[in-house]
């Protein structure tokens, strides 16, 4: 699996609080089947990281992988608020983009018309989005057809492993659930934070998915598209 999104950075955002944090963390999703993972800060103005820390923790951290063994590639991007995606220069997006895409999240609270104006907006600048866990946003879960114009735009959605078990409750589960029946799922990612609760269970996950869609498209979820988006050859992708 590649993991599209996730918080291994410490001391950035709400992710680990320490070093060795981080690291666990990183083994946690290897004993999990992640071979790969993208690396998403918060951007919002409740974290408002800087690109140069992250860089620099980005650096640290996969000098400690390296030394200690634990064979997990990673990338660099951001998780960029929907509000700060449509506010803040188009080129400190970019700065946090991987390969052209920029994940934005998708909070609660985020309007209707949301998903199109960032895809729009970010678009002009040559910039692809990934909107995260759209099934926790309440204009989604109402009316999931407002993702259409935006996919047929050329952004893509991603859920998160953790909501469909329940962590968000259930009528966030049932929405994620919602966006794989109808095809409106283009990526499958953990969104972990630290080495427990429901990031041990993502294996589990991927397996429920598999036994509903088939191994066809768990590989599409988590394998190819990934891969296309960092600019990855997957080792060991069937």
């Amino acid at each position: 699996m590649i993991d599209t999104h996730c918080h291994l950075l410490w001391r950035i955002d709400d992710g680990p609080s320490s070093p060795m944090g981080s690291v666990d963390l990183a083994r946690v999703l290897v004993d999990q089947g992640v071979e790969a993972a993208l690396c998403t800060p918060h951007y919002s103005s409740r974290f408002p990281s800087r690109t140069s820390a992250t860089r620099a923790r980005f650096g640290e951290l996969g000098r400690s992988l390296a030394e200690l063994s634990v064979p997990l590639r990673l990338a660099l991007a951001a998780e960029v608020s929907s509000k700060l995606a449509l506010s803040v220069a188009v080129d400190e997006l970019g700065a946090r983009s991987i390969s052209g895409h920029v994940v934005v999240e998708l909070e609660p609270g985020a309007g209707a018309a949301v998903p199109l104006l960032v895809t729009d907006r970010l678009a002009r600048a040559g910039l692809s989005v990934v909107f995260a866990h759209p099934e926790r946003c309440r204009a989604v879960r109402a009316d999931p057809t407002v993702l259409d114009e935006a996919r047929a735009a050329g952004s893509l959605v991603q859920v998160v492993s953790s909501c469909l078990i329940g962590r968000w409750g259930n009528e966030v589960a049932q929405a994620g659930w919602h966006l794989l029946d109808t095809g409106r799922a283009d990526l499958l990612a953990s969104d972990a934070h630290t080495a427990t609760g429901s990031v041990q269970r993502l294996r589990e996950v991927v397996e429920r998915v598999g036994v509903r869609y088939g191994r066809e498209a768990v590989d599409e979820l988590t394998v190819r598209m990934p891969a296309e988006i960092l600019s990855l050859e997957p080792a060991g992708s069937r």
